[in-house]
């Protein structure tokens, strides 16, 4: 069965950054308009320098939006440039968090629509990966929290005793030969992909944790796995094991 990834949620993004995107043109054209005056008053050619570098400002966010909502919506590669992709990542989305909390749009539904357009973003590129290449990353939480087995810095500690899927996925990192580990936090994150290097990730975690991890990791690319929360977040949390192995068989070819 072909593996689908879920990309349904990605909708919201895309509309809120386009209106983040054309508020950011409008607001920095009032800005140039009210100091036109006094450039002109300094320097007409500066003036005209500041309104050309203006106007290719507004042809490189255009022109990398429309490529990203393509590839984004139609699920294919628009040879995407690295630089249009970490605008997106570094300085609209931000923006575009920040717009939706004035219009009372939580944080985690906007962050979980930017996991699905990330993974979009996967679908599109069609890349395979090498066994080795590929590092599976999972948040401690979905360790059973009544086990006293200390499996963070080494997660083949596990005893497999199917009390949390912390088994299931060790099992499916040895059936596949794939690097496996958990991160306690960010720090800890950073270092096992900098000591694994990695040239794609697949990531377990909540909303936040996923786009935190996404961006800082950028250019490598990243799966984002949300995990569920039946007990509440950071909780005896779980993941779909399924779901991990239809990934891992789409990323490997």
């Amino acid at each position: 069965m072909e593996f689908e990834i879920n990309t349904k949620g990605k909708g919201l993004i895309l509309v809120l950054s386009t209106i983040t995107l054309i508020l950011m043109m409008i607001i920095t054209t009032l800005l140039w308009w009210f100091i036109s005056p006094r450039l002109h008053e300094i320097s007409n050619i500066l003036a005209s320098l500041s309104l050309t570098l203006l106007r290719f400002f507004y042809l490189v966010l255009i022109s990398g939006s429309i490529l990203i909502y393509l590839t984004s919506l139609l699920e294919r590669n628009f040879l995407i440039a690295k630089f249009a992709v970490r605008a997106f990542i570094k300085i609209l989305f931000p923006l575009t968090v920040f717009l939706g909390s004035l219009i009372g749009i939580r944080k985690d539904r906007i962050e979980e629509s930017f996991v699905h357009l990330n993974n979009a973003f996967i679908k599109a590129v069609k890349k395979k990966f090498k066994h080795s290449e590929i590092l599976i990353l999972l948040p401690h939480c979905l360790q059973n929290s009544d086990c006293g087995i200390r499996i963070t810095y080494n997660i083949k500690n596990c005893e497999r005793c199917n009390k949390c899927d912390i088994s299931e996925l060790v099992k499916i990192s040895d059936e596949y030969d794939i690097k496996i580990a958990i991160a306690t936090g960010g720090t800890l994150a950073r270092k096992i992909v900098i000591e694994n290097k990695p040239k794609m990730i697949v990531a377990v975690a909540c909303e936040r944790d996923l786009v935190d991890g996404l961006r800082e990791v950028f250019p490598i690319p990243v799966y984002g796995l949300l995990n569920e929360r039946p007990e509440g977040p950071c909780f005896n949390t779980r993941v779909s094991v399924e779901k991990m192995k239809m990934v891992l068989k789409y990323l490997l070819g």
